[in-house]
């Protein structure tokens, strides 16, 4: 269970393979445990690396909320891959870490064989909205704790089905309720309210030169409209619509995901 640290925190993450490196990002509330079916599927042909993000699983959780940003997100992905000498990756995530991943890739395109994202941009299609949920998410999160906070993400349509899932849904409540309040809430307004929306970085993603992979379920709403856009504005993207009613489409539909990626992998020629 190797930890290191960067940017002045201690990151968990865990290793698999050897040969091109690829690097996955988990969501919000999870670990890297998320990643664990890609590790082993693609272990005997990369070097697979799946960490927990600041505030997360077994990595550090500071409660100060000036520590938490996309920014900061975004440079714990690059010192990962400093500390670890890996000067070129394919950066993936799921959620929150498919933003951290897409904003890495837009600053630090040089660093990027390939960008895969899985339920990229929710809330963005509906910001105001959004930014009174995750408000609500923040509040019952710090005043109520973790277990009212895990019932109040269960509310959303794509949520939900995942939590009621008897496999992925014990996976994912006991991920979830391991969190630090605090560090959750401070994660929430410093990133999720924060962040920069799919639509606002349009100018950028026209100009990004790496080749992307944008996975969503088709049941996925919240997150549909901000994926279809990424994937027409990037001008090398591949867009994959998988049949899945939950948000965790890597989760739900494992082997069609697998086999996505593994397509995508061989277009980079990987």
């Amino acid at each position: 269970m190797p930890d290191i640290t960067v940017n002045g925190v201690r990151l968990h993450y865990e290793e698999r393979g050897s040969g091109m490196s690829m690097v996955w990002a988990h969501g919000l509330g999870g670990t890297w445990k998320e990643w664990e079916g890609a590790m082993e599927f693609f272990q005997d042909r990369y070097r697979v690396i799946a960490y927990d993000a600041r505030g997360h699983g077994c990595s550090e959780k500071p409660d100060k909320p000036e520590v938490y940003s996309q920014d900061i997100m975004v440079e714990d992905m690059r010192g990962l891959m400093d500390t670890l000498d890996i000067n070129r990756a394919i950066v993936g995530g799921h959620s929150m870490g498919a933003n951290v991943a897409l904003n890495f890739a837009l600053r630090y395109p040089g660093r990027c064989i390939g960008l895969i994202t899985v339920g990229i941009g929710s809330g963005s299609s509906d910001r105001e909205w959004w930014g009174e949920w995750w408000e609500h998410l923040a509040d019952t999160a710090e005043k109520e704790g973790i277990g009212a906070y895990v019932e109040e993400m269960q509310k959303l349509p794509a949520w939900g089905p995942a939590f009621a899932d008897p496999q992925m849904g014990k996976s994912l409540t006991h991920a979830e309720l391991a969190n630090s309040p605090i560090a959750i809430a401070n994660i929430i307004r410093g990133i999720q309210r924060k962040r920069p929306s799919i639509f606002e970085l349009a100018p950028k993603l026209g100009q990004l030169p790496v080749e992307a992979l944008v996975v969503i379920s088709d049941g996925d709403t919240p997150v549909v409209e901000c994926s279809r856009f990424m994937a027409e504005h990037i001008p090398q993207a591949m867009l994959e619509v998988i049949p899945a009613r939950s948000h965790w489409t890597h989760l739900e539909a494992p082997e069609r995901f697998l086999k996505s990626v593994e397509q995508y992998l061989r277009r980079l020629g990987g």
